[in-house]
């Protein structure tokens, strides 16, 4: 990590360290900017901003499209998250679980966690359909609306499940969209009880997910597992049989990464 904020190789000092985390920032907040945009989000000129991009682009921490001009965070950011993550890897841990699952229903299986209040995929297991939910490791997904950050919201306290939503991105995808935060919050009673999450059509018309959280040694909810296919193969009959077999993986995955509770 020091190398890739070494002072030399930035070519900044301590006060070009914070503008380097406002670039990221702004990028973080909006993939795919334009130079100009990433500049006003971040409060610097365009020339400043394009120093450090170039910079940032040279240890892959920043992308930039070759077509379009613009820009997103690079792979290298993706590693260092890699590497931040707990021991034992979680990902190690649910590899197995995601497959059986993937196997079992022929549906994309996903594990996420919960990184400082966003939700980041880390791991996925593709579906064995032509049309499957697709997904990509190291996107973001939203708290509100998948059943990945219902399922963690749910086992929050309920001080720390308003702070994220708060803060959150709560666009409203279809007409199945809780996006107000006391709406969220009552519906996560019904996840407590059953034990994991439903997006029901709520990210997208046609798609639905079953999620349960996974715990760390610590039983903090830090992570959550889902399963998602279309509506059309997993039907309202088919979720109570589906989210069981999620639950029951994401019990087994706690277990392994230390949860006793």
């Amino acid at each position: 990590m020091r190398a890739i904020l070494d002072e030399a190789a930035l070519g900044v000092g301590l006060n070009g360290v914070d503008r380097v985390v406002s670039v990221l920032g702004a990028l973080e907040a909006s993939p795919g900017a334009t130079l100009a945009e990433i500049a006003r989000a971040a409060g610097l000129s365009e020339p400043t901003v394009h120093r450090y991009l170039t910079a940032l682009r040279d240890h892959r921490l920043v992308a930039r499209d070759p077509y379009t001009g613009t820009y997103q965070l690079g792979i290298k950011l993706f590693e260092l998250g890699h590497d931040a993550l707990p021991a034992p890897d979680p990902r190690g841990a649910a590899r197995p679980y995601l497959r059986t699952l993937r196997d079992t229903f022929g549906e994309t299986a996903e594990l996420a966690v919960h990184d400082n209040g966003r939700l980041i995929i880390i791991a996925v297991e593709e579906g064995l359909h032509d049309v499957a939910k697709g997904a990509r490791v190291g996107e973001p997904d939203h708290w509100h609306s998948t059943s990945l950050g219902k399922a963690i919201l749910a086992e929050l306290d309920e001080q720390s499940a308003r702070e994220i939503l708060a803060v959150a991105d709560r666009t409203r995808f279809t007409s199945r969209t809780l996006v107000d935060v006391d709406d969220v919050m009552a519906s996560l009673r019904r996840v407590r009880a059953d034990g994991y999450a439903i997006d029901d059509e709520e990210s997208e018309i046609g798609l639905r997910c079953m999620g349960a959280a996974v715990r760390d040694a610590g039983g903090e909810p830090r992570f959550a597992l889902s399963v998602s296919g279309p509506t059309y193969r997993i039907t309202l009959e088919a979720i109570t049989t589906i989210a069981a077999a999620v639950h029951e993986a994401a019990t087994a995955i706690s277990r392994e990464l230390g949860w006793t509770g």
